[in-house]
């Protein structure tokens, strides 16, 4: 290999590891479905990942000599469409450009490097955008203060929305907090009667049960009503009550903030949002080869740096004078769970803690080496005495570490790094740092990222035909042949045997004696594949209504009464029993070949308790430039102080930041509301007053087709940096009467999803449904992708796909000038600016020339004097057209009509005056 900022490597990583098998693997895609050259065992979901990132790849390079044979021939230009490689030959002719490779040779070097790394999966990028934002290096304007938005900050909170439907349910809350009675009777409906008029209220203006139920709990505690925070990232100091309180409850909004605790760890969370992201996974790598990995990835996101498109001016000039980059490391429980180490004991947080400070010392030799080739970032000397207080600090807390060959590595390093960086400086003002995103998550094949601990011992694999199964994952196999455990044995255990022959209580022994027939139990077989419960396998549609009806006894009127199986006879204990030996217990937990301290080995995500998750984190934050967040999913039906609780422990920990969501409601109704009781009438006798009232009330039930030759509009945009279609069709008045949503860049069942929830919304427009209970049904709904609007004059940012669907329908169709995240003020009703001069637009802009087939004129305008209000000269207005301009602000002042436009008087026969 050339001399030069990779000489330590000992070879490339094409030569240094194995090629894994390639396959051809057919994947479905926009276009339909295409064969795609893939490392042999990844899934669909993977490839697909892979395939997106590459699809936003930018193309923009730089006019330099590369050499012939860049990344090699063959496989490595094919792989995946041929992502990797362009990845890779883009960031090499980046280097050669800007200095960084001392020649073509080493530029290639790199490249095939790095295709190595992402054949065998080591090497996950993150997100990148194809166009935006550049500063250029010689452009004297400087990044600006990065601001950091303080919890205690009213401005940094919007306040609540004005809308009906949020009026309503503040409504509910603030009925149980004026309550004066005993805790339970005032957040129960059938209690507090206030209350219940105002949840009926809100459930009319369409709010969902679990909307009301979390506005009754909300008023059950002390507290304003959440409120979404203006701001992704927020700092917040510790330990005080009142502000734990509100950073509980943002996680009852859309987007709740990611909170730091100190301002230096909001200002990193910033930068490493702005900066290039990318993780390395260290399932199987040795010490060295995690210091070769590193070098390359950090010379990859370096040269990203330098190449990276932004959203906006402001974060480009940032990432040009800062120069940030994140690098994350991925597989860190299953390396633990292979050699034998438990993510929750002390030695587990011990290995993990070198591991990281060996990635930690290697990233920051690399920003050592790049520094001394092409110079440090431009702003490293205003910060020059602090990045060497942090290598001393950084120093001592790895020698700190247990010895071993990781803490050796990481020691000899960074005193190396040290010594070069008093003359060379830093090229980058971070480096190491958390990765959190999902979709790196489906780049790396669902191995843990940063401190989180993994799903579990269960993966889904592909058979050759494309079928989903799930089995036990490489490291949870290689766990056991450490423990000397049987595996088949485990996997029955985890995974069951998935089937009713040999099954204790429920086999079709017992099932016979009760009624069914082989029917029956071969229809239960079938579905024991996919199962999550015997309860769904014995279900009503698996056996049949008849056969649940008259062999189980089960009467019509009471169909939802009990399951079958327990009709059939069968215990709540034996059904518990026969589902672990059939369906499995997901978790080696309990495992009778597995002693206790083994099985605490292969401990899943939700099995972990909180206190050891925060552990964790903190060995590792220990290494790390900007905080490894705490990201805590609450069960739907967490209450608000149970959220506040887990908030302060959390500060309390010593972790640097934390973020809060919530899960997603249960599908069905979530409260009970009876109607409101008659009120009672007087016993004294009143004389009857006669009333006629009289309602006409017409229902049409028939469907409303749309003509054959319909109009409407496309917009594009961008949520989240997924692009979307919308295309709506209107019936001849301009009614909406049906929409299709197109993500083609988006997953077979996803997509297919969306397009028939679109038919869905389209027939029950055409059936009469209103649009507006659409919008108030669907907005504000959270899901990925969310965030950032883009292609879009009234909407910013959406908390979910449908969200901005629906936000945009109402914007458009309903004038809900509420729902954009602009001023409705700024545009006209026809989309022309009230800024700057009013000039008419071509008709042909606002109507398809090929639905009206010619029939309008080209010199056709749209006037913009629709908006301009007119001045109150105390004349009626008489829905007349101006002779003279055309305009409709015509109105009588006495016996003439007056032009308020031109000020042109109408003719006699205009004032129907005759002749």
């Amino acid at each position: 290999m050339a001399r030069g900022i990779l000489s330590r490597l000992e070879g490339t990583w094409a030569l240094e590891r194995p090629a894994p098998a390639l396959a051809l693997v057919d994947v479905e895609r926009a276009g339909g479905a295409v064969d795609v050259l893939a490392p042999g065992g990844w899934t669909r979901a993977r490839i697909e990942a892979w395939l997106d990132w590459a699809d936003s790849l930018p193309s923009d390079v730089p006019a330099v000599d590369l050499p012939h044979g860049l990344v090699g021939e063959g496989a490595p230009n094919l792989l995946l469409n041929g992502g990797p490689g362009r990845y890779a030959r883009r960031l090499a002719a980046w280097g050669l450009a800007l200095g960084v490779f001392e020649g073509p040779g080493e530029a290639e070097d790199f490249a095939t490097a790095l295709v190595g790394l992402c054949m065998t999966g080591l090497f996950i990028p993150g997100p990148t955008l194809a166009f935006g934002a550049r500063a250029h290096p010689e452009d004297p304007a400087r990044a600006p203060h990065a601001a950091i938005a303080r919890v205690e900050d009213d401005a940094a909170w919007r306040g609540p929305s004005r809308g009906a439907l949020s009026g309503a349910l503040a409504a509910v809350t603030d009925a149980v907090r004026r309550c004066q009675g005993a805790t339970g009777a005032c957040a129960d409906p059938n209690e507090n009667q206030a209350l219940r008029r105002a949840a009926l209220a809100a459930r009319e203006l369409g709010a969902e049960d679990d909307a009301i139920v979390d506005a009754i709990r909300l008023g059950e505690i002390d507290g304003g009503s959440p409120a979404a925070a203006t701001a992704a990232i927020l700092c917040s100091p510790r330990g005080e009550a009142a502000l734990s309180r509100r950073v509980a409850l943002a996680a009852w909004t859309p987007a709740p903030p990611t909170v730091a605790f100190e301002e230096r760890d909001a200002e990193a969370l910033k930068l490493a949002d702005i900066g290039p992201v990318a993780a390395i996974c260290i399932t199987e790598l040795s010490e060295r080869e995690i210091v070769d990995a590193v070098r390359v990835a950090c010379v990859a996101l370096d040269l990203e740096a330098s190449a990276k498109f932004h959203g906006r001016a402001e974060d480009a000039y940032l990432c040009r004078d800062l120069r940030p980059i994140t690098l994350a490391v991925a597989g860190l429980h299953e390396r633990l769970v292979i050699e034998g180490l438990g993510f929750a004991s002390p030695a587990g947080r011990a290995r993990g803690a070198s591991i990281m400070a060996l990635t930690s010392a290697a990233a920051l030799a690399t920003s050592v080496d790049l520094a001394r080739r092409v110079g440090p970032y431009p702003a490293y000397p205003s910060r020059a005495a602090e990045h060497q207080s942090d290598f001393r600090d950084r120093l001592e807390a790895i020698e700190d570490l247990a010895p071993g060959a990781a803490r050796d590595e990481a020691a000899h390093l960074l005193r190396d790094a040290a010594v070069a960086l008093a003359s060379a400086g830093l090229r980058n003002v971070q480096v190491i740092g958390r990765a959190g995103r999902a979709e790196m998550r489906l780049l790396a094949g669902g191995a843990s990222l940063d401190a989180s601990p993994w799903t579990g011992p269960i993966t889904r694999a592909e058979t050759q035909d494309g079928v989903a199964v799930e089995v036990l994952n490489e490291a949870t196999l290689r766990g056991l042949a450490v423990s000397g455990a049987d595996q088949d044995a485990a996997r029955a255990w985890v995974l069951g045997h998935r089937t009713l022959d040999g099954a204790p209580h429920i086999n079709p022994d017992s099932l016979i004696a009760r009624g069914f027939t082989d029917h029956e139990i071969s229809a239960v077989e079938t579905t024991l594949g996919e199962a999550r419960s015997l309860h769904d396998a014995f279900s009503v549609a698996t056996l049949s209504e008849g056969f649940v009806r008259d062999v189980l006894g089960r009467p019509d009127q009471a169909r939802d009464a009990a399951p079958p199986l327990l009709l059939a006879g069968f215990s709540e204990t034996q059904i518990a029993e026969a589902e672990r030996w059939i369906l499995g217990s997901r978790s080696l937990i309990g495992a009778p070949d597995l002693a206790d301290d083994e099985q605490s080995l292969f401990l899943g995500g939700e099995e972990i308790a909180l206190g050891d998750k925060l552990g964790m984190t903190l060995a590792l934050e220990a290494f790390t430039c900007s905080p490894l967040t705490v990201d805590i999913e609450l069960p739907h039906a967490t209450s608000p102080e149970s959220a506040v609780l887990l908030q302060t422990a959390i500060e309390q920990s010593g972790v640097h930041a934390s973020r809060l969501t919530r899960a997603a409601a249960p599908f069905g109704p979530a409260l009970d509301l009876p109607p409101l009781a008659a009120e009672t009438r007087s016993a004294a006798p009143v004389q009857p007053t006669e009333r006629i009232v009289e309602r006409i009330v017409e229902i049409n039930r028939s469907r409303q087709r749309l003509p054959d030759r319909r109009k409407g509009y496309i917009q594009k945009a961008s949520v989240g940096g997924h692009k979307v279609y919308l295309h709506t069709g209107e019936y001849d008045d301009g009614e909406l009467g049906e929409i299709f949503i197109d993500m083609h860049k988006e997953g077979a069942a996803f997509r297919s999803l969306m397009n028939n929830f679109a038919i869905a919304i389209s027939i029950g427009l055409q059936y009469g449904v209103p649009l507006d209970e659409f919008v108030d049904a669907f907005v504000f709904t959270r899901f990925e992708p969310s965030g950032a609007v883009t292609g879009n004059d009234s909407i910013r940012s959406a908390t979910s796909i449908l969200d901005y669907v629906f936000r945009e329908l109402g914007v458009s169709y309903l004038g809900r000038a509420d729902l954009a995240n602009l001023d409705a003020g700024e545009l006209n009703a026809d989309g022309l600016s009230r800024g700057g001069a009013e000039e008419p637009q071509p008709v042909a802009r606002y109507i398809s020339k090929g639905f009206a087939r010619g029939a309008a004129p080209d010199n056709l305008i749209v006037l913009p004097f629709a908006n301009r209000a007119a001045p109150d000269l105390g004349g009626a207005p008489t829905g007349d057209v101006c002779s003279a301009c055309g305009d409709l602000a015509v109105v009588r002042k006495g016996e003439s009509q007056i032009c308020l436009t031109c000020g042109a008087r109408q003719s006699r026969s205009q004032d129907g005056g005759g002749a």
